[in-house]
């Protein structure tokens, strides 16, 4: 089994998501012994932006690539190769200004295409992902309170958008872990974040 990390976080030392994943991938390791494990670091190696000449080489036909365009689609392709190798995958992902990373968003643009991940039906004019065979855990920080049927929850372009494109690519076996947000008073934070690594624990039992 090969579970694949990927990390979102700007931040290295400080970062609430990367010490949870760890935590958490640590538990998880000692049930799976003889898995592996791969980090795809994100937040310290973010992936290029797509650009005109990248999508004119997605779009190319395979009998028509060139070494130019191959080397244009060579990034996407060892990273599709990466989650297709992959059996589970754990993303830390903190919010930022209510969305998810930039570089996160990149990686997306990076992966989602047609023929590749996804399968697009023109006859239905539907999609479907071809990563049906993977499990995935999000661990989300925010600096704020979105909780489902709030007003504040109209704010969370993170976790919303997150589980979109997993399910859009064919995953759809999601947990969710957030992390306590802050502006907690320290005893509650305290409390709060035990618990989720409580639940972390617990799903590594049989995750």
């Amino acid at each position: 089994m090969k579970l694949l990390e990927i990390q979102t976080s700007v931040r290295q030392d400080r970062s609430v998501t990367r010490t949870l994943a760890s935590k958490f991938i640590y538990q998880w390791q000692a049930y799976h012994p003889k898995a592996q494990h791969y980090l795809r670091d994100l937040g310290a190696q973010p992936p290029a932006l797509i650009t005109n000449d990248w999508v004119a080489a997605n779009l190319t036909p395979a009998s028509d690539q060139t070494d130019e365009t191959r080397a244009l689609l060579a990034t996407s392709d060892t990273l599709i190769a990466e989650l297709f190798a992959s059996d589970r995958l754990v993303l830390g992902v903190p919010m930022y200004n209510f969305g998810i990373p930039a570089h996160l968003k990149a990686y997306f643009d990076q992966i989602i295409r047609v023929g590749h991940t996804v399968d697009y039906n023109r006859d239905t004019q539907t999609f479907e992902g071809r990563l049906t065979d993977k499990k995935a855990i999000i661990i989300s920080s925010r600096a704020g309170k979105y909780t489902p049927e709030t007003p504040e929850s109209a704010m969370d372009f993170c976790v919303p958008y997150l589980q979109f494109i997993l399910s859009f690519l064919g995953i759809q076996d999601v947990e969710y872990v957030e992390v306590p947000y802050q502006g907690m008073g320290d005893d509650q934070q305290q409390k709060a974040t035990e618990a989720s690594i409580a639940r972390l624990m617990e799903l590594a039992k049989t995750w």
